[in-house]
């Protein structure tokens, strides 16, 4: 769908990142400092029409299990007043987890859109800003079962599909597994809708696990991790970033299956930035051995997207579905 987009009933959460800092005039570094209301202040956006909130976090930006949670419990609190739409600015670097992080946990009751900054507020190419009007155009454009969007550089992401694909590039972010959902042209949005059906967990669970480590195997890994692994009872799950399409070293191969045996939930993913796992009509059989041992294969999610619905799978006491699979 196209068209023009009129803002109203929208709901702006800042939680910090480089899109929130300013240049600390004693020592030169940045520092985060912006809140919703400056931030929105800086748009052409009227105010009125945009209901702020901060939700600061110890480090400026969500780094743990329980920062997770507390962001999805603060939106769901807080829109619990109506809203058209939601709209999260976050760091870069951890962007794309928590998106999708709340894209599993909050129903599609009303759209969530994140953004942010690949540069400060003070650099001459700071980007904040009109990120943010764009993100808040989406939020207010969208239909609710879009779920959680991504919102960079005019370009519109899937929270599953979107990664960081660069470390300092203004146009840093990318999908995997597909083009961009939509663009921002002035105040048009092209908007394809989400890529196919799917569910979600749609419940915020009352913890996360502590301990799901991502494995990224190598050529002749001697998997002395996974040895350890198998021994111990310390990890709640595992991912494991195989060479390419579920490629995994023999050595390795062994220390997974004893892992997996034991009853650790064991997931295995492509550490490759897009594609499948699992290229069946190529490769014919040569998954079996995951198969049997119970490995889950992940086809769809990165890696750190894999962990995400694996720790709040683990969290909701619910078996682990592969991304896509639901329906199956």
């Amino acid at each position: 769908m196209t068209g023009a987009v009129h803002v109203s009933q929208l709901l702006l959460i800042a939680t910090g990142g480089t899109i929130s800092m300013v240049r600390d005039g004693q020592t030169g570094k940045s520092v985060p400092a912006l809140t919703a209301e400056e931030l929105l202040a800086r748009t052409s956006i009227d105010t009125e029409t945009v209901r702020c909130l901060d939700l600061p976090y110890p480090d400026a930006v969500i780094s743990s299990g329980t920062d997770l949670l507390s962001l999805a419990q603060g939106i769901a609190h807080a829109a619990q007043d109506p809203v058209r739409g939601v709209v999260v600015t976050h760091g870069t670097d951890t962007l794309e987890e928590v998106a999708y992080g709340i894209d599993e946990m909050l129903a599609g009751v009303f759209p969530i859109v994140f953004t942010g900054a690949m540069r400060p507020s003070w650099a001459p190419e700071f980007d904040g800003i009109q990120n943010l009007e764009q993100a808040l155009q989406v939020a207010a454009f969208v239909p609710a079962e879009s779920g959680t969007l991504v919102t960079m550089r005019a370009e519109i992401f899937e929270a599953w599909s979107v990664y960081k694909a660069d470390t300092q590039a203004l146009d840093a972010f990318t999908a995997r597994r597909g083009a961009v959902r939509g663009r921002v042209a002035g105040k048009q949005i092209e908007y394809t809708g989400p890529a196919f059906p799917r569910s979600r967990l749609s419940r915020i669970p009352p913890v996360l696990p502590p301990s799901v480590p991502i494995l990224t195997m190598g050529i002749g890994d001697d998997a002395a991790l996974l040895r350890n692994l198998a021994a111990s009872d310390v990890v709640n799950g595992l991912i494991v970033a195989s060479m390419g399409a579920g490629s995994l070293p023999p050595a390795a191969s062994e220390h997974l299956f004893r892992l997996a045996h034991t009853g650790v939930p064991v997931v295995c993913c492509s550490s490759v930035p897009s594609g499948p796992t699992e290229i069946p009509d190529y490769y014919p059989g040569a998954y079996a051995g995951l198969r049997d041992a119970g490995i889950l294969i992940e086809d769809y999610l990165s890696p750190r997207k894999a962990r995400i619905r694996l720790m709040i799978s683990l969290g909701l006491d619910v078996s682990y579905v592969p991304f896509g699979k639901e329906f199956a």
